[in-house]
């Protein structure tokens, strides 16, 4: 079985742990914008990655345009977001962003942690960022916000991989 990391990362993250899953798996590691139609239809399996923004996954478009090439693939997702993501939130940013006929029992999907590191957020993100520090009332939350913060760790992929590897077909095992 064959397959291929997609990916869409904004500041690193995403595309930090793409590189750590393609290499643990010996797998292509390619940003979907870039990917070749035909090369996207031989594919047996795809592990999907992408931040989160405001509630909205970079790649929602992209999901959406390529519905027809991807609802008979097995899909893993692994989204990443905030360094302490919320996790009372994850149902809802399934629901808003993953198609519905990508959302399959089958479908695994995993969030990871992120960063931000201040300095270099866009002007819009770091807008963003230091508005919720400031109607933020939990102290020790409001503080988080307000300074650099890296929990992108390779260990964090580990039941990504586990997955990937139990998956039917023997999808990402060594060779024998």
């Amino acid at each position: 079985m064959n397959g291929l990391v997609l990916y869409r990362s904004r500041y690193g993250a995403t595309k930090q742990y793409a590189d750590w899953i393609g290499a643990e798996l010996r797998l292509p590691v390619i940003d979907p914008e870039r990917i070749d139609e035909q090369l996207l239809t031989t594919c047996d399996f795809l592990l999907i990655g992408t931040s989160v923004y405001l509630g909205e996954l970079l790649l929602k478009a992209w999901l959406k345009e390529n519905i027809s090439h991807l609802k008979h693939k097995k899909l893993f997702f692994f989204i990443v977001c905030a360094p302490a993501p919320d996790v009372s939130k994850h149902r809802q940013i399934i629901m808003d962003n993953i198609p519905s006929a990508l959302l399959r029992p089958a479908t695994d999907i995993f969030f990871l942690p992120g960063r931000w590191i201040l300095g270099h957020l866009s002007p819009t993100d770091d807008r963003v960022l230091r508005e919720k520090a400031l109607t933020e009332s939990d102290p020790a939350q409001k503080k988080a916000l307000s300074q650099d913060s890296d929990a992108v760790k390779k260990e964090h992929i580990a039941a990504l991989l586990e997955a990937v590897r139990s998956s039917p077909g023997s999808i990402g095992k060594d060779p024998v």
